[in-house]
């Protein structure tokens, strides 16, 4: 993969809730750029611009050319986005700068393919349990996304990271252990029919046990 896409930054003199604000009113984001063994800069970006980035298929894994006065060009990804809890807009940006030559970790989404034999056969059910899958490569190598084919999952089976195939362009770096997706067996209810015969064997406080089924007179 190379997505890569022009962002125009200018350096923040000043910073704080009201600059921020002021900021975002005029279609603006606060951003910060650090990493590669160099100062931090404080900037603001085009909200515009980074909204297309969101939209991209690579989104946060997106290479960033950022042309800024400070860098007269930069390589750099998103590190994190912070968003308003309320309105869900973005409100401030991490940047990290990058060597394309270097490799990097970011995650990845996974995508499952296909209709487990254990949930089409085996009345079982198929649990997603991780969506994302941490890993390591050149941004330029940075998969969209992993595909892991779930045809041939049985009930009682389950899909960890070990057993995902090898790539000569990424190296996973989540735990091995870590569980994909599993397909677990439905539980099933089962009516356990009680004796009356041992309902009735349990006496009360103070009243005599019932006589063996023996000892009873015929009437």
């Amino acid at each position: 993969m190379e997505n890569i896409f022009n962002i125009q930054a200018e350096s923040r003199s000043e910073t704080g809730k009201k600059i921020s604000k002021q900021l975002r009113k005029n279609g603006k984001i606060p951003a910060i750029i650090y990493g590669g063994n160099q100062e931090a800069i404080a900037v603001s970006v085009e909200l515009s611009e980074i909204k297309t980035v969101m939209r991209s298929e690579a989104r946060e894994n997106s290479i960033l050319r950022i042309k800024h006065e400070k860098d007269a060009q930069l390589d750099a990804m998103i590190k994190q986005v912070q968003y308003d809890y309320l309105s869900n807009s973005i409100i401030h940006l991490d940047f990290i700068r990058i060597d394309l030559s270097k490799p990097v970790e970011v995650n990845v989404p996974i995508i499952l393919e296909g209709e487990p034999i254990g949930v089409k056969m085996e009345d079982g059910l198929l649990d997603f349990v991780s969506r994302e899958i941490h890993l390591r490569c050149l941004p330029t190598k940075i998969p969209r996304q992993i595909t892991i084919n779930i045809a041939d999952l049985h009930a009682g089976h389950s899909i960890r990271v070990e057993d995902l195939p090898k790539s000569e362009e990424y190296q996973f770096t989540s735990n091995l252990n870590t569980v994909i997706c599993a397909v677990t067996s439905k539980a099933k209810e089962e009516d356990v029919a009680v004796p009356e015969a041992e309902v009735a064997t349990t006496p009360t406080e103070g009243e005599a046990p019932p006589a063996p089924e023996s000892e009873k007179k015929e009437e």
